[in-house]
C-alpha cells in the first residue's frame, strides 16, 4: 500500500539514496554521505524517531539500485517493469529510448522509439511524471524518446498491463518518464566529456549555416523570406502568371518577372555541400540541489541541470527499390548516400518541492528539451535505365529541423487524517512541442562517371527543379486530474477505494511551403557552362539580377501539405484495491472516456480541403466513447514468490497525422506516407499472467505469458501507384500477438569460495518469445502479396544479456551489454514481392567506470562494438542498410 509523501528518508532509503545518487547527473560514484537531521515519513498512526548516522558505506552500487527498482514493480498492481538511474548509468545508455530497448520486451527503432512486445510505437503511450505530452515529430504517434537525456532521469516505468487510472489508448506499454526528484541535502556535480566514432576518419559533410548553429537554433538564416509569404498573400501565388492575374493585369509581365527575381534573391543559396575535418565532439553537464528547513514542519527543496552535446555523426547508406515478382525481380533504383548527421541537444531541468508537515507535499517540474538535427547528405542514384552506365544521378539533400519540448507540471499529494487518512492526489500540466524545419533543401546534377565511379563531369538537372521546404508543426497540450483513495481496515484485509477524473486536450497546426527553381538556360549560356558549377555560384546574385539564367521561382505546395487538429478526452475512473493478510491482492477499475477528435486538411488558399470531393466534413471527425474495465490478482505465493494475472480492455486510436489526408515523409525509408479519414480506432483485449521470485540478497527471476487479441490493426502498407514508393495506413480485419517472457538477475559468488573474486561479478538478462498474426484483406489501392502475415514491427524474439562487475574496494565497475531482436517486417510487399524484413541487429556496448576519489568519476564506454549495421531485406535483396559504426565516449564527472 502507499505510505504518505515525504522528502524525509529513514536509514534504508538514505542508504539506496547516497548509493545511486538519486539527485545527480550521471554515473553512480563512491558514496558517503552525512545523513540530514530529519524525521522518517510515518505510517498512519505512527511515528519513528531515528538517530542520525555518520557515514555510510555501501558496495554493490547496481545491485542495491536494481532491488530498490525490483522492489516497485514487486508492489504494482499491474504489470511492469522498473529502471533506475543508476541501472541507466550502468549500461551507460546516453537517452531514454537507448535505455528502455534492456528492459524485457522491448525494441528499439530508428534510435528513437520504442517497440512494446513487439507491437510498433503506434500501440504505445507515453508521459513525462504522469502527465501526457505532445510529440515534436509529425511522423510518429509518440515523443521520440532520444530527446531525454539519461542525465535528467530518475527512472523509467513501463506498465504492460492496464489499471484504471492510466490511459486506456494503448496496446504494448505504457512509458513513464520520471525525472530526477529532490535531493536528501546539498550536492554540486559537474561532467565533461567527448566522443570518438569509427566513421569520424572520414571527412563531414557541410554548408555554411548561421552563425549560431553550435546553439541548436536557427539564427534566421534559413527561414523563408517574408516577402514570400507577402507576395502569396497578394497576389495568390508567386510565378509571374500569379502575380499578373492576381493584379487584374496592372501588372505587366515584365514587373512580374522582376517580383519573381526578386524573391529568388530572398533565398538562402549559400547551400553548396562541402567536405571538413569532423569535428571533435563535446558534452557536458552540470546539476546542484539542495533542501531547507523552513520551520519545523515546513520543508524546501530545489533542483536544477543542464545538459549539453554536440556532435556530428557520419554515416553510409544504401537504398534499393525493386520492381516485379517472387518469379522476376529487378533493380528499379539503387541509391548509395555518404552524409553527417550533425546533432546539438540542450536539456534543461528545474524541480521544486515544497513538504508541509507529514501529510502534504507539492511539487512543480519544468522541462526543457532541444533536439536538432542538421542531416547533410551526397548520393548516387541510379535508375533502371542507367544502372551498368556511366550516367548516374548525384542528389544532394540538406534537412534541417528543431525540436523541442517545454512542459511545466505541478502535483500535490495529501493524507486526510480526518477522513481515515484517505488520500487526495491532484496533478496540472501544459506543454508545447514545435517541429521547425526551416530548410530543407534538394537538388540533383546529371553526372558521367567512370569505372571507378569517379566523377568525370556533372551539370545542374534542370527537370528535377531544386526544391527548398519550409515546415513548422506546433503542438499544445493540457493535462489535468485528480484521484481520492479512502482506505477501510477490515479484521483480515485491507481495502482501498479509489476514485478520480482526468482531462486531456490537444491542439496541432501544422504548415509547410514547398518552393521550386525551374532553370532554364539562357542564350548567353547555350553550352550549359553555368550549369556545372556548385549551387552557390549557379545562383549567384548576378546570374539572377543580370537573367544569366531564365529562372522562375515556383510554389509546389500541393492540396496535401497543411493541417489543423484539436482533440479532447475526458475519462473519470473507479477502481477497488484489496489486500488479503498480505497474501492475495485483487484489483478491479473501470475507466470511461469519451474522446472527440477534428482533423482538418488545409488547401493553399486556406480552405478545408474535401480531396477533390471525395470526403466530407463528416469524415474528419472522431467522437466515441467506451468503458474499459481492468482486473488483476495477485498471490503471494511464499516470502519470495508471486503470481499476477491480469485481463483488459484498451484502444489504440489513429494519430493525428494517420488520419489527415496529408503527405509526410519517413525519415528513415524516404517513403511518402498518407494518412487516412477512414481508419477506425482498434479495441485490444489484453490477458497477462506472470510468476516472480525475489530472493533476500536480490536475485530475482520471473516467466510470464501474454495475448492480445486485436480488432482492425492499422498497418502501413504499401498502395498502387505510379510515383514511386508510397505507403498509406489501413486497418487490417483482424490481428493477434502472444508471447511467453523471462527475466533474471543472478550474483556470481556461488562460482567460487567464499572471498573469491566471482563475489564482485552478477549476470542480468531477459528473453522474450512469441508470434504474431493479422489478416489483410486487399482492395482498389491496395494489393498485398501476403493477406496473412505478422504485423508490422513484431520481432518473434528479443533478448539481452548484461554481464556486471564491481569490485570489493569500489574503485572499479564494468558492464558488458548484449541486445538483439529477430528479423521483423518494416512495412507489407505487394504486387507479388515479399515483404520487407528488418534485419537482427547484434548490438555489443561495454562501460567502465574508474572512481579514483570519493568525489570524481571517469567512465569509458564502447558502443556497436561488432560494427553491426541496420538492414532491411526484400527477396534476398539489401534493399536499405545505414552503417552507425562503432562509438566510444569518455567522461569526467565530479561531485561535491
Amino acid at each position: 500500500m502507499k505510505t504518505k509523501p515525504s522528502f524525509t528518508v529513514n536509514k534504508l532509503s538514505l542508504a539506496i539514496i547516497s548509493v545511486i545518487s538519486a539527485a545527480t547527473l550521471l554515473a553512480a560514484t563512491p558514496v558517503y554521505s552525512q545523513e540530514p537531521e530529519l524525521t522518517p515519513v510515518r505510517d498512519p498512526g505512527e511515528v519513528i524517531p531515528i538517530e542520525p548516522i555518520e557515514v555510510i558505506s555501501v558496495t554493490g552500487r547496481l545491485r542495491s539500485s536494481a532491488s530498490e527498482a525490483t522492489e516497485e514493480r514487486r508492489e504494482q498492481i499491474a504489470v511492469a517493469d522498473i529502471m533506475g538511474s543508476e541501472q541507466i548509468s550502468r549500461t551507460g545508455d546516453g537517452d531514454a529510448a537507448a535505455a528502455l530497448r534492456r528492459v524485457t520486451g522491448l525494441t528499439l527503432k530508428d534510435g528513437k522509439f520504442i517497440y512494446v512486445r513487439g507491437l510498433g510505437e503506434r500501440y504505445s503511450s507515453t508521459s513525462l511524471n504522469g502527465a501526457t505530452v505532445p510529440s515534436p515529430d509529425p511522423t510518429r504517434n509518440v515523443v521520440p524518446l532520444d530527446m531525454f537525456p539519461a542525465s535528467i532521469i530518475e527512472s523509467l516505468s513501463v506498465q504492460k498491463s492496464a489499471s484504471a487510472n492510466s490511459p486506456a489508448a494503448f496496446g504494448g506499454g505504457h512509458v513513464d518518464i520520471r525525472t530526477k526528484s529532490i535531493p536528501a541535502d546539498f550536492f554540486f556535480k559537474a561532467s565533461v566529456g567527448g566522443r570518438y566514432n569509427t566513421n569520424d576518419s572520414d571527412d563531414s559533410y557541410t554548408y555554411n549555416g548561421g552563425g549560431n548553429d553550435w546553439t541548436g537554433q536557427d539564427d534566421g538564416t534559413r527561414s523563408m523570406p517574408s516577402n514570400i509569404n507577402d507576395t502569396i498573400g497578394q497576389y495568390g501565388g508567386i510565378s509571374p502568371i500569379d502575380i499578373v492575374s492576381g493584379s487584374n493585369g496592372t501588372v505587366n509581365y515584365q514587373a512580374a518577372q522582376t517580383i519573381n527575381r526578386d524573391l529568388a534573391l530572398g533565398l538562402y543559396r549559400d547551400m553548396t555541400i562541402q567536405n571538413q575535418s569532423t569535428d571533435p565532439a563535446v558534452r557536458g553537464d552540470i546539476a546542484i540541489g539542495d533542501r531547507w528547513d523552513i520551520t519545523d514542519d515546513i520543508i524546501f527543496g530545489a533542483l536544477s541541470a543542464v545538459s549539453y552535446k554536440k556532435q556530428a555523426e557520419n554515416y553510409t547508406k544504401r537504398e534499393v527499390e525493386l520492381d516485379g515478382d517472387s518469379s522476376q525481380v529487378q533493380i528499379e533504383n539503387q541509391k548509395d548516400t555518404v552524409g553527417t548527421d550533425s546533432i546539438v541537444q540542450v536539456s534543461g531541468m528545474l524541480n521544486l518541492g515544497l513538504e508541509i508537515g507529514y501529510n502534504h507535499k507539492i511539487e512543480t517540474f519544468t522541462t526543457y528539451l532541444q533536439d536538432t538535427s542538421d542531416d547533410v547528405s551526397l548520393g548516387i542514384e541510379e535508375t533502371i535505365d542507367t544502372l551498368g552506365e556511366p550516367n548516374a544521378l548525384q542528389v544532394y539533400n540538406i534537412d534541417y529541423e528543431e525540436r523541442t519540448l517545454i512542459s511545466n507540471q505541478i502535483k500535490g499529494h495529501h493524507f486526510i487524517e480526518d477522513l481515515n487518512d484517505a488520500e487526495f492526489n491532484w496533478k496540472y500540466s501544459d506543454a508545447r512541442s514545435e517541429r521547425y524545419a526551416p530548410n530543407e533543401v534538394s537538388y540533383t546534377y546529371n553526372v558521367v562517371l567512370d569505372d571507378n565511379n569517379e566523377l568525370l563531369s556533372r551539370n545542374l538537372n534542370t527537370q528535377d527543379a531544386p526544391k527548398y521546404v519550409y515546415s513548422r508543426l506546433n503542438d499544445d497540450s493540457i493535462n489535468y486530474g485528480w484521484d481520492l483513495s479512502y482506505p477501510i481496515n477490515l479484521d483480515d484485509a485491507i481495502v482501498k477505494l479509489t476514485t478520480g477524473y482526468e482531462y486531456f486536450e490537444r491542439t496541432r497546426e501544422s504548415y509547410a511551403t514547398r518552393l521550386g527553381l525551374d532553370v532554364n538556360l539562357s542564350p548567353t549560356d547555350a553550352n550549359g557552362s553555368i550549369l556545372a558549377g556548385d549551387f552557390d555560384d549557379i545562383f549567384s546574385d548576378s546570374n539572377i539580377t543580370n537573367d544569366t539564367l531564365d529562372l522562375e521561382l515556383k510554389d509546389a505546395s500541393t492540396d496535401t501539405e497543411d493541417y489543423i487538429a484539436a482533440e479532447k478526452n475526458d475519462a473519470v475512473f473507479v477502481s477497488m484495491d484489496i489486500d488479503f493478510d498480505d497474501v492475495w491482492r485483487v484489483y478491479a477499475g473501470v475507466r470511461y472516456e469519451d474522446f472527440r477528435r477534428v482533423t482538418l486538411p488545409i488547401d493553399p488558399d486556406g480552405e478545408i480541403s474535401d480531396e477533390g470531393g471525395r470526403y466530407d466534413l463528416a469524415d474528419y471527425v472522431i467522437a466515441e466513447d467506451g468503458w474499459f474495465p481492468s482486473l488483476s490478482l495477485t498471490w503471494k505465493q511464499t516470502d519470495t514468490t508471486q503470481w499476477r494475472l491480469g485481463a483488459s480492455k484498451t484502444i489504440v486510436r489513429p494519430d493525428l497525422r494517420e488520419v489527415s489526408p496529408v503527405r509526410f515523409q519517413d525519415p528513415v525509408t524516404g517513403f511518402d506516407f498518407f494518412g487516412n479519414p477512414e481508419l477506425e480506432s482498434s479495441d485490444i483485449l489484453n490477458l497477462d499472467l506472470r510468476w516472480e521470485y525475489y530472493s533476500d540478497n536480490g536475485n530475482n527471476f520471473s516467466v510470464g505469458a501474454f495475448y492480445k487479441d486485436v480488432d482492425a490493426p492499422i498497418e502501413p502498407i504499401q498502395r498502387i501507384s505510379e510515383a514511386g514508393r508510397q505507403l498509406k495506413f489501413y486497418n487490417a480485419e483482424s490481428g493477434y500477438i502472444y508471447g511467453v517472457e523471462t527475466e533474471f538477475l543472478q550474483e556470481l559468488e556461488f562460482l567460487g569460495s567464499e572471498g573469491s573474486i566471482w563475489e564482485d561479478f552478477f549476470v542480468a538478462g531477459n528473453l522474450t518469445v512469441g508470434d504474431s498474426e493479422i489478416e489483410i484483406e486487399p482492395n482498389g489501392e491496395i494489393d498485398p502479396t501476403n493477406n496473412t502475415r505478422r504485423m508490422t514491427g513484431h520481432s518473434q524474439w528479443v533478448a539481452n544479456l548484461q554481464l556486471s562487475y564491481d569490485s570489493s574496494d569500489s574503485y572499479h565497475s564494468a558492464t558488458l551489454v548484449y541486445n538483439v531482436f529477430g528479423e521483423r517486417i518494416a512495412y507489407g510487399g505487394r504486387g507479388g514481392l515479399d515483404d520487407v524484413y528488418e534485419k537482427p541487429f547484434h548490438s555489443l556496448d561495454f562501460t567502465y567506470t574508474f572512481f579514483p576519489t570519493t568525489s570524481t568519476t571517469v567512465k569509458l564506454k564502447a558502443k556497436n562494438i561488432l560494427g553491426e549495421t541496420t538492414e532491411y531485406e526484400q527477396q534476398s535483396y539489401q534493399v536499405y542498410a545505414k552503417d552507425p559504426g562503432t562509438e566510444y565516449t569518455l567522461q569526467f564527472s565530479y561531485e561535491y
